[in-house]
């Protein structure tokens, strides 16, 4: 049997050229496939933008940045469901959120003490709670109208959140499979995420998409929310203006690259064992 022979020089230059090859491979692999898109800068960016500075059913002409400046005391009642499954699971998200951005949550049963009332209730009796807690159900018909749960909150001159209501139909919430997502993002919300887009993923700000629990992009929000590199009241042209500060902070801190695992940290899902 004949074997065709390949000179040494040329066998040598192969070898050299195909370590390269799997070199290069390596590189990459390592670098450019572990980055996804929502670690991108400009994603989050833009990202922030449509979710801190836009509004889901109020539109306004000269968006701004707004968020707690004081801790939040949360007031629980329920008149529907297992209320002590529904304080457990806002106990341990409200937790969570606070290890996120520092801002000290805790429970109170006096409801002059409390800014956050969270109010599980049945569907019968939304319009009455809202008339309790928010006003007028007329003035927000379309939130009632389109909604599966509701969230809502004031501000003060100084664009610092002073109060907010969060009122969840457990038995609507549940027919819709969304029950969960209620606890999550309402709450999540009234810490100065307001708005919903589909434009951001992956993300509980985002209507189309699977997540229940905080994403890894979420937890970047919150925390470029909650940095001392932005203010209350900064505008959309402020807030791009300091974003590159805000970016390298959260780069220097870990918390781009490390955000899938550090999002896991106290967090219902891991809680739950999800």
């Amino acid at each position: 049997m004949l074997y065709d022979i390949m000179p040494i020089s040329l066998l040598n230059r192969m070898r050299t050229i195909l370590c390269s090859l799997i070199s290069f491979a390596c590189i990459f692999g390592s670098t450019g496939y572990a980055k996804e898109r929502w670690q991108d800068d400009d994603y989050i960016e833009e990202s922030f933008i449509k979710i801190a500075l836009q509004r889901e059913y109020k539109e306004t002409n000269h968006p701004k940045i707004i968020r707690w400046k004081n801790p939040i005391q949360l007031y629980f009642a329920s008149d529907f469901g297992n209320a002590k499954l529904q304080k457990e699971l806002l106990s341990v998200h409200s937790q969570h959120l606070s290890h996120i951005t520092k801002l000290p949550i805790h429970f109170t049963d006096q409801v002059s003490d409390a800014n956050i009332f969270v109010i599980f209730t049945e569907y019968a009796k939304l319009e009455d709670k809202v008339r309790q807690y928010i006003g007028n159900p007329d003035n927000i018909r379309a939130a009632l109208n389109e909604a599966i749960c509701l969230g809502n909150f004031r501000r003060n001159g100084h664009y610092e959140i002073t109060r907010g209501v969060i009122i969840i139909p457990v038995d609507y919430a549940r027919s819709k499979a969304r029950f969960l997502d209620c606890v999550v993002e309402e709450i999540t919300q009234l810490l100065g995420l307001p708005n919903d887009s589909n434009d951001v993923y992956p993300s509980v700000f985002n209507d189309v998409s699977v997540d229940t629990y905080l994403s890894p992009l979420d937890y970047i929000l919150l925390k470029a929310l909650y940095s001392n590199t932005l203010k209350p009241g900064m505008n959309v042209t402020q807030t791009r203006a300091s974003f590159a500060d805000v970016l390298t902070e959260l780069k220097a801190n870990g918390d781009i690259k490390y955000a899938k695992e550090r999002v896991q940290e106290f967090s219902l899902k891991r809680y739950l064992g999800d």
